[in-house]
């Protein structure tokens, strides 16, 4: 068996700091604004909110953040915030569902470049509009780019309105 080569990647430079809370960069967000920059709010839920996220190249894409406090790992949640979590994104992953009408849903906690709780939310297409069917989307494509304004707008408000009363 042939090993790969090691990686010349490094952890982001402040990762220490902010997996300890230390100038997190999503803890620093307004969770009182509807827009923070990144995403436009979709839901308050029980411990996080939901966002239409502005940056990628896949309609939908949608994050889940804890805002109650600083977590980095899951398994820092109690059961009752981790199942209030999990309740979150999967109000949110419903109504994506019901919205965009996907082949499948995909979820993701990683926070390998901002180690702070939240889920990567996103709908996944047929052949030839989804990224990558079949198999995982590539983070370069959630990462960069843009979603058209107008259209996140559109959608960010007819999401609200499914989303309304589910708090």
């Amino acid at each position: 068996m042939t090993l790969p080569e090691p990686s010349t990647a490094s952890w982001p430079e402040h990762f220490l700091a902010h997996r300890a809370g230390r100038d997190c960069p999503m803890c620093s967000n307004d969770w009182e604004a509807d827009d923070i920059g990144w995403g436009l709010l979709l839901h308050r839920g029980e411990v996080s909110q939901s966002y239409l996220w502005r940056s990628g190249q896949v309609r939908g894409y949608a994050i889940t953040i804890l805002t109650a406090r600083h977590v980095a790992e899951p398994t820092e949640l109690s059961d009752g915030e981790a199942a209030a979590f999990w309740r979150d994104t999967l109000t949110l992953g419903r109504a994506l569902e019901s919205h965009y009408r996907p082949m499948k849903m995909n979820y993701l906690l990683l926070g390998n470049a901002i180690p702070h709780a939240h889920y990567h939310v996103l709908p996944r297409r047929e052949a030839g509009a989804d990224p990558a069917p079949g198999g995982p989307v590539p983070f370069a494509l959630l990462d960069h780019g843009r979603q058209d304004e107008a259209v996140l707008q559109r959608d960010a408000t007819a999401l609200r309105r499914m989303l309304e009363g589910t708090a």
